[in-house]
């Protein structure tokens, strides 16, 4: 991640934009425990009743906003939607300048969005990681408004065309590797196939 102005008697401050799915959760969790190290001190971006309000706020301060995904078609409901977007956006730019924060880290999403927005229009540098092969739509539209972006797998490249982009794979925890104690009573010959993975709509 690209170092972020701190003087040397205060921790930098960052902004984790992550929420839903384990696939924009997890690769946050693993960076953000890795920049602990470097002495930055963390804090979350959530959406009430996603699998972050079980999980981040045992180890970092969380704060809620109210931002839903768009629909794929249009219908009454996308005005509710749209609202909440632009509360979102205003809640987080607050957020970032009440609490000092000097950047902002996203996996994507569409809680990314209003972070990504927040944090430029307060000239703060935003990094986002996407895990996927075929980037998201907020990905799509909004990574060249970020200082970086960084890659999962070299096959999204062509998705972001006009986007500088360094692919450095998918961040895991610590823990990722080791063994589990879960016994599943599988015998040590037997062959075992393993399938990881959901079904997911392109969008064109």
């Amino acid at each position: 991640m690209p170092p972020l102005k701190s003087d040397a008697l205060s921790s930098v401050r960052l902004l984790v934009a992550a929420s839903g799915t384990g696939g924009h959760l997890f690769p946050a969790l693993a960076v953000a425990k890795a920049l602990e190290q470097d002495h930055y001190q963390i804090e979350w971006l959530g959406v009430r009743d996603r699998m972050e309000t079980q999980l981040v706020p045992k180890q970092y301060p969380m704060h809620i906003i109210p931002v839903e995904g768009l629909q794929s078609k249009p219908s009454l409901k996308t005005l509710a939607i749209l609202g909440k977007f632009v509360l979102s956006f205003w809640q987080t730019r607050q957020l970032l300048k009440r609490g000092n924060f000097q950047g902002v880290l996203t996996t994507g999403g569409y809680i990314a969005a209003p972070a990504i927005l927040a944090a430029r229009s307060l000239g703060l540098p935003s990094v986002l990681h996407e895990s996927n092969a075929i980037p998201g739509k907020v990905t799509r539209f909004l990574s060249r408004w970020c200082s970086a972006v960084a890659l999962g797998f070299e096959a999204a490249q062509p998705y972001l065309p006009g986007v500088k982009s360094q692919v450095v794979g998918t961040p895991v925890r610590d823990g990722f590797l080791e063994p589990s104690p879960l016994d599943l009573g599988i015998p040590e010959d037997a062959f075992v196939a393993v399938v990881m993975g959901a079904v997911r709509e392109r969008w064109r």
